[in-house]
């Protein structure tokens, strides 16, 4: 039970980054700003999907780690329906994913693995890295997945959730994709990373 409310905590923080994306008009500053997101997740121990699929946790729990996307993805869910009532960010949300789900599988299968090795520069970097070094990996982790156009499926919860997405069918293969492609990227990574 703790491991699914520290989920959903996970999807609420990188929701929150979400948000302060959309309310961006410059897609450098809020990509900064998304970074409030991850840094919580890592500052207070959250689980995210992402930051748990490179590191070896899929051969440790598989199961656990299925907990933490569903844990995921209520929160994400439940904290886009919130700010689907601003209408000036719902707006901006539903032009966001009908560009996402217009996207092929293969592509998000591929912008999900480069998503998924900015998080684990992140996440890993926050974990070797000191003092202010720790927290400006992060950020930039997170500018350049932004900045990239990739997939994080965890973020992608939140904007179909804040877009009032009525495509339910077509979102969740969507989802599906971006996960196959953050849960390769997150193995290469194991597989390559020094282990220390």
């Amino acid at each position: 039970m703790k491991t699914f409310i520290r989920a959903i905590c996970a999807g609420a923080a990188i929701s929150l980054g979400g948000t302060v994306f959309l309310a961006c008009s410059d897609k450098i500053v809020g990509s900064f700003l998304f970074s409030v997101g991850l840094i919580s997740v890592l500052v207070f121990g959250f689980d995210l999907y992402t930051g748990k699929v490179c590191n070896g946790a899929f051969l440790k729990k598989p199961g656990t780690l299925s907990l933490i996307w569903l844990g995921n993805f209520t929160g994400a869910i439940l904290f886009g329906l919130m700010v689907s009532t601003h209408t000036a960010l719902l707006e901006t949300a539903g032009t966001l994913c009908t560009a996402k789900l217009d996207k092929p599988f293969y592509i998000l299968i591929i912008d999900g693995i480069i998503c998924e090795f900015c998080i684990a520069i992140a996440v890993t970097g926050y974990r070797k890295a000191e003092g202010f070094g720790r927290y400006l990996i992060v950020v930039l982790g997170v500018m350049v997945f932004i900045l990239c156009g990739s997939e994080h499926v965890v973020a992608d919860m939140f904007y179909l959730a804040a877009a009032q997405t009525t495509q339910i069918g077509e979102a969740l293969l969507f989802l599906l994709w971006v996960t196959v492609g953050n849960s390769i990227g997150g193995v290469l990574w194991w597989l390559i990373s020094p282990k220390e």
